[in-house]
């Protein structure tokens, strides 16, 4: 797929080569330096949505800010980074590109020692996504789906509205798949102990076996991931679009849903998840944007 990177795409790419800081939970900076073990932490954020919901420029700032203060080794947004209609053929192209300064000014602010991954959501390329649709995200965003190792971990962040509604754009739901299937095939290096997937939709929130519904994966494509997961030791998926938090086991595999960061359809405080990675596995909790912690701890 073609990409094309603005200038502050790729300040915070270059950013993504710098050293992180480890923090152990509850330690200072100065601890951290001395500490040798390789855990680290990230902000996983969904559903910032430009602009809808209670201030979500405000919100947006919020975490970069508290970010910038705790210095987790990234910032992770699962997805609906703006809230651009559904139907592509309703799209306001002049409204979208005011969404999408505003995202990113905002995302400006954060140390480039920070890394800000994206995820593309429903509300980036529509419910159903065309090339085009995807192109016009790539360019502004980065790609739709794509890999990296940080410390210890393997992450894998896949567009889920391919995967929900593919008909739009079959050849690049099936190149995502075929990507998908290679590397999830290739062997982890010695060093990396977790793979962990982000994506918009959840897989499931109460059950694998659950039924269908506008915020889950279809149930046979669901079916397929999680075990493609299972098989290629993915161990935790995070994901957002739900507008609440739910958390479901199956097994060895952890589906985490995260509540909006500036809108919430369930009741549940506005906030962001703090992720901790360790050799022991993956540790996390949700904090509402008035609780955030004074140190990064879950």
């Amino acid at each position: 797929m073609n990409m094309h990177l603005t200038r502050r795409d790729m300040l915070r790419a270059a950013g993504s080569l710098a050293a992180a800081s480890m923090w152990p939970a509850g330690a200072t900076a100065d601890e951290a330096a001395e500490n040798d073990d390789d855990s680290f932490y990230f902000f996983q954020l969904a559903d910032t949505q430009f602009f809808w919901g209670d201030d979500p420029v405000g919100k947006w700032r919020s975490a970069i800010a508290q970010a910038k203060r705790l210095r987790p080794d990234f910032v992770v947004v699962c997805g609906d980074l703006i809230n651009r209609n559904g139907d592509a053929a309703k799209v306001d192209l002049e409204e979208d590109e005011r969404r999408t300064r505003a995202y990113l000014d905002g995302a400006a602010q954060l140390d480039a020692s920070i890394p800000l991954r994206n995820v593309a959501g429903n509300h980036d390329v529509c419910n159903v996504p065309t090339p085009e649709t995807l192109a016009w995200y790539e360019k502004r965003f980065g790609p739709t789906w794509y890999a990296f190792t940080h410390k210890t971990a393997q992450f894998v962040v896949l567009e889920s509205d391919l995967i929900k509604n593919p008909q739009g754009a079959p050849e690049a739901a099936e190149r995502q798949l075929d990507w998908l299937k290679k590397t999830l095939a290739t062997k982890m290096p010695d060093t990396v102990r977790q793979r962990i997937v982000f994506m918009h939709h959840p897989l499931c929130l109460k059950s694998l076996d659950e039924g269908e519904g506008y915020f889950l994966l279809p149930k046979e494509r669901r079916a397929e991931l999680a075990e493609l997961f299972r098989r290629s030791g993915v161990k935790t998926v995070f994901s957002g679009h739900y507008h609440g938090n739910a958390v479901v086991r199956d097994g060895e595999l952890e589906m985490v849903t995260t509540n909006g960061l500036a809108k919430t359809l369930r009741g549940d405080p506005l906030g962001f998840r703090i992720v901790r990675v360790s050799a022991e596995g993956v540790e996390h909790k949700f904090y509402a944007h008035e609780e955030v912690p004074e140190e990064l701890t879950v």
